[in-house]
């Protein structure tokens, strides 16, 4: 017979046993609980923590941009006129991932072309690029790279540290290359896209179109065809070790022969190609793919469709761009073993004057330039396709338009001065209006060195032949 005492403590274990059991069926799973707080709203405190960790560690929580409504699009346009032969969802905004490292390249081959860099010359390899997260190419610690290296490494695989110390030599930090890319892209005519880094990681901010990216790459092949053919080499050797091609449609597509391909969790698998047949050389952009060979079948397709659709449209066959004058090396030199001018220059990671703010690319109407240091104003819609201008930039107030005007054409010489024209046109994007700002009335000699020239004061700038990819409407 038990006392009154043990039944009380019978009693209250049989208690504690039963609350014990009713919290752990009350209580949530783990993967309850983890999908409940994904549930929360994010602060914006804590938003705006994320996403700027986003660019430098890619494991960070990641912050959708609800601009960006998905990651499918695609675009085939014939890269001799910029007609538009297929398209789906190609002005809508997507991640571009490692297809950022195309705008990277295109500021690279300007540097070179320009003087800013040699190939030969000796990058530092900064605490930013080792901590870079993969794919890298495998720089030493405390070392240096090469400008040819680091070059090809971004072409074939994809290294990330080698996006940072180019960045690093070009802007002196990464996000001031970032932002000299965001102004050039507008320069291209791409509206849409905004640059934070120069690699392509995971950043919220990040974005363009496939139309904006057909657009860089036709500027490439515009720009810098003495150095197109390196966006073919399938494999690049490194301190021994082989730097493979992401970009598969190489060797297994007829005609395919450049550019990119890029992936992250948040674009999906991304291609920018070219492809040439029967004379006909076509750019095509898929957005989105849910895998690598997937993306690469879709292109496949499209391409082949775009190739018959071309011959029927009767689109002009395409015509090789000559070597521009301000070429100071060929893709051949880019080759591993080539041969390549020796030189004893480092490039440090220095600080540049950054580069005016961006805005969007053209349309409208036109505003004239007055000023005693700018050339006499022309009307922009006397501007007709195939001529030249040196772009100087985009700029929110006409005041800094007219500036960087005035500052652009003093550092010209008088016999340049004496036939070049200047026109501020405004343009729209979204609801905001900026100011472009161009040297016009320009041969293609007179535009190539003079904005060389420029570059060597630090003035970024850019020559371009008036076509429809940098000016609607133009004749």
């Amino acid at each position: 017979m038990t006392s009154p005492l043990e039944r009380i403590a019978v009693g209250l274990s049989r208690l504690a046993v039963g609350l014990l059991v009713v919290a752990a069926v009350a209580a949530p799973s783990n993967a309850d609980a983890q999908s409940a707080s994904t549930k929360r709203a994010v602060p914006p405190s804590k938003a705006r923590a994320a996403a700027k960790a986003i660019a430098t560690n890619p494991s960070s929580p990641w912050v959708p941009n609800p601009s960006v409504s998905g990651k499918a699009a695609y675009l085939i346009v014939d890269a001799t006129s910029g007609r538009e032969i297929s398209s789906d969802q190609a002005d809508e905004l997507r991640h571009p991932a490692s297809l950022t490292k195309l705008m990277t390249i295109y500021l690279t081959f300007s540097a070179l072309d320009s003087g800013r860099l040699s190939l030969g010359d000796s990058l530092p390899v900064s605490l930013a690029a080792l901590n870079a997260p993969p794919t890298k190419m495998g720089l030493p610690p405390g070392g240096s790279v090469n400008v040819r290296d680091a070059t090809m490494a971004l072409v074939t695989r994809s290294a990330n540290d080698a996006a940072v110390v180019l960045a690093e030599a070009l802007g002196g930090d990464e996000p001031s290359f970032a932002r000299m890319m965001t102004q050039k892209a507008r320069q291209l005519g791409m509206s849409s896209t905004v640059f934070r880094n120069a690699s392509g990681l995971p950043n919220r901010e990040q974005v363009t179109t496939a139309r904006d990216l057909a657009r860089l790459a036709n500027a490439l092949l515009r720009d810098f065809p003495h150095y197109y053919a390196v966006f073919s080499i399938q494999s690049y050797t490194y301190r021994g070790r082989p730097l493979d091609n992401h970009n598969r449609m190489l060797g297994n597509y007829e005609g395919a022969d450049g550019l990119k391909t890029g992936y992250t969790a948040a674009s999906g698998f991304n291609l920018v190609m070219s492809a040439m047949r029967d004379n006909r050389r076509l750019i095509g952009v898929v957005m989105g793919g849910q895998s690598a060979s997937g993306r690469d079948r879709q292109m496949a397709d499209l391409m082949d469709r775009g190739f018959l659709s071309a011959q029927s449209m009767g689109i002009s066959p395409w015509t090789s761009i000559r070597k521009p004058p301000s070429a100071r090396y060929n893709a051949a030199q880019f080759a591993p073993g080539a041969a390549i001018p020796e030189t004893t220059r480092t490039v440090g990671v220095a600080k540049v004057d950054p580069p005016s703010p961006p805005a969007a690319a053209p349309q409208a109407a036109a505003a004239r330039v007055a000023g005693p240091a700018v050339p006499a104003p022309i009307e922009p819609e006397t501007l007709t396709a195939g001529s030249w201008v040196i772009q100087v930039g985009s700029f929110a107030e006409p005041q800094s338009a007219q500036l960087a005007l005035e500052r652009a054409s003093s550092a010209l010489p008088n016999t340049m001065r004496s036939t070049a024209a200047a026109t501020i046109d405004e343009v729209q994007m979204a609801n905001k209006v900026f100011h472009r700002a161009r040297l016009t009335n320009l041969s293609q000699e007179q535009a190539i060195d003079g904005c060389k020239r420029l570059e060597k004061q630090k003035i970024y700038c850019s020559p371009l032949q008036i076509t429809a990819w940098n000016t609607p409407g133009a004749r």
